[in-house]
């Protein structure tokens, strides 16, 4: 288990490749997730209901976490015992208190979309097998979904904050371990800190809290993913021959995609956070920059936003439109160009040719 440790002790160049991935997710995301967002209002013709809010929101939602992680920055660093979240950006030259709140709340963000994501299986389990419960999510009362969403998130957002904040112990813990990797006092940084176990191998339940916390949000997610997930495949069928052929080939997509939005969650934003909070408790003689799964977070809205554009046949048919239209459009500017410019002739004008006779 001392593999990591036996590495070139600096860890810096695991940071810059996290902050270049960020970036790349940053650009995806805002990209495919806006076409997603402009296809959803303008190029797809067909009424989703009440669904179309959750596909609207998602991708809006993904890149605003984008943008946040853009401006943080943030980075985790997992030693022995314990994790280490930080950022050394002061965006907008706040400072390290500011900057510490804006973690917490980049993690509520990541919390609200795990959230959204449990939500739109409900929705799809509702609309095959008890459509008279998708009046929940009609009108005001889709407040409700997106309240859950919020609430969820604020409380992991919280429990990070007030948790793991940093005492003498962990500042002790890890301070020597982030000069060492990273070259960073870690009093002059944002910081938030977890360590499993006391001096004396007694567990630190302030800290252990935290974990016990955002197990527990994350258990009930993901098992309202499976649940509905693995009831759709063995039912769906059944129900679905009481619906037209269109409405059971949606759904059929729909399906599809949301099979491929839990393996991708699963990677992209499950199991790095499971990794990193879990690991502390079994105190291994390690030392990891955990940090570079963090970037895989601002990768996941751009997969998903593909993952339905590419399955739905309406998103793609709508796709293609757009880009027809857009090269249509770049064609005609070209041709436009190409066109000659007519310089000034000498044949004589109409009046001119009056003027002329008149004087002859």
């Amino acid at each position: 288990m001392d593999f990591f440790r036996k590495q070139s002790h600096s860890y810096k160049n695991w940071v810059t490749i996290a902050q270049r991935v960020a970036e790349v997710g940053f650009c995806s995301t805002t990209v495919f997730c806006s076409i997603f967002i402009f296809l959803t209002i303008f190029g797809v013709k067909r009424n989703f209901g009440s669904y179309k809010y959750l596909l609207i929101l998602f991708p809006a939602v993904g890149i605003f976490f984008a943008t946040v992680e853009l401006i943080l920055y943030p980075n985790v660093h997992s030693f022995n015992a314990g994790y280490f979240y930080y950022s050394t950006r002061r965006p907008f030259g706040v400072g390290i208190e500011i900057v510490t709140v804006l973690m917490a709340f980049y993690t509520s963000i990541y919390a609200s979309t795990i959230c959204m994501l449990a939500v739109q299986f409900v929705y799809r389990y509702w609309a095959i097998f008890d459509e008279t419960k998708l009046r929940f999510f009609k009108g005001w009362k889709f407040l409700f979904c997106v309240a859950y969403s919020v609430i969820v998130g604020a409380q992991w957002g919280l429990s990070m904050y007030f948790f793991n904040q940093m005492d003498d112990y962990s500042d002790h813990y890890m301070r020597d371990e982030l000069l060492y990797r990273y070259d960073l006092n870690i009093t002059e940084i944002a910081r938030l800190c977890l360590v499993s176990y006391n001096a004396d191998g007694s567990l630190r339940w302030r800290n252990i809290s935290a974990t016990i916390d955002m197990n527990i949000f994350m258990i009930v997610q993901y098992s309202i993913v499976i649940y509905c997930a693995v009831v759709m495949y063995h039912k769906m069928e059944e129900k679905l021959k009481m619906l037209s052929v269109s409405l059971r080939k949606l759904h059929k997509q729909f399906y599809k995609t949301l099979i491929l939005q839990i393996f991708t969650p699963t990677l992209c934003l499950f199991s790095p956070v499971v990794f990193i909070i879990y690991l502390p408790l079994f105190d291994l003689k390690v030392s990891i920059p955990t940090g570079m799964f963090l970037c895989a977070f601002t990768l996941y809205p751009a997969l998903d936003a593909m993952i339905v554009m590419y399955i739905v046949t309406d998103y793609r048919k709508a796709a293609k439109q757009m880009l027809k239209k857009v090269l249509d459009w770049i064609d005609e500017i070209l041709r436009l160009n190409e066109l000659p410019v007519d310089g000034p002739t000498n044949a004589p004008t109409k009046e001119t040719a009056l003027g002329s006779k008149v004087w002859a």
